[in-house]
């Protein structure tokens, strides 16, 4: 337990949750606390639907929803092994069951079926990724578009979903989010906008404004300024 230490996050809808912690795994960022918001609000049956976190990090959404009573067992993955590490220490201080594995996307949850699946891999035009501290110790393998790992889960997902499933994933405005769009529309995939939130972008990456403005101007991303603040979008999008 020396490697991780008990943090405190604050989440969006005003409350706190207290998790281990480490620097190598990847931050509790708005987008992990907008697909906590929403999956508070869609989650009805209590302790009865089955969910898979994809991405877990520390595991902060399962432990979220399972502090909540949303679920009554653990089922989460990362590609990162201090991510799981870091989310098994979190599911046990829980005393909660669980089911932690390492998985490239879905990979190793065949024969395994879902009411929930949440996608929170990531989804970052790796032109943008590679300016920021964001991915130190994070993989990032969204390729220049952004899109590569949201494009995979959206081929694959309803092979891991029970009747009447739902997949929750976010598109950042530093991806092509047209693209994704039009894949979703071309494969006849009903999805519904839930939630959205604008953002600052960091200092760190004014100084690449030029490089902003031209992946802008090809719709690779997406982003404002306003009274020289540069800001981009996270939107919340379901699908069955």
């Amino acid at each position: 337990m020396t490697k991780y230490k008990l943090q405190e996050f604050k989440l969006l809808n005003f409350e706190k949750i207290s998790l281990y912690y480490n620097k190598k795994v990847f931050e509790p960022n708005l987008t992990t606390s907008l697909l906590i918001d929403v999956c508070n609000k869609i989650i009805k049956k209590k302790n009865k639907e089955k969910v898979l976190d994809l991405g877990c990090g520390c595991g902060v959404i399962s432990h979220y929803l399972y502090k909540k009573k949303k679920i009554k067992e653990i089922y989460s993955s990362d590609v990162s092994k201090e991510s799981i590490d870091c989310s098994i220490i979190n599911a046990k201080f829980l005393k909660s069951k669980y089911d932690i594995r390492y998985s490239n996307l879905l990979t190793n949850w065949k024969n395994n079926k879902f009411d929930l699946i949440i996608n929170d891999i990531s989804g970052i035009s790796t032109n943008i990724s590679s300016l920021t501290k964001w991915f130190k110790y994070a993989p990032n393998d969204s390729g220049k578009e952004g899109i590569n790992l949201t494009i995979k889960i959206l081929k694959n997902y309803k092979k891991y979903l029970n009747k009447n499933g739902s997949l929750i994933f976010p598109i950042i405005g530093l991806s092509n989010k047209k693209k994704i769009i039009n894949f979703m529309k071309k494969n006849s995939i009903k999805y519904k906008l839930l939630d959205s939130k604008i953002w600052p972008l960091p200092k760190t990456l004014y100084k690449h404004e030029k490089l902003l403005n031209q992946l802008k101007a090809k719709e690779i991303i997406d982003y404002e300024k306003k009274f020289n603040i540069l800001t981009t979008k996270t939107e919340i999008f379901v699908c069955e």
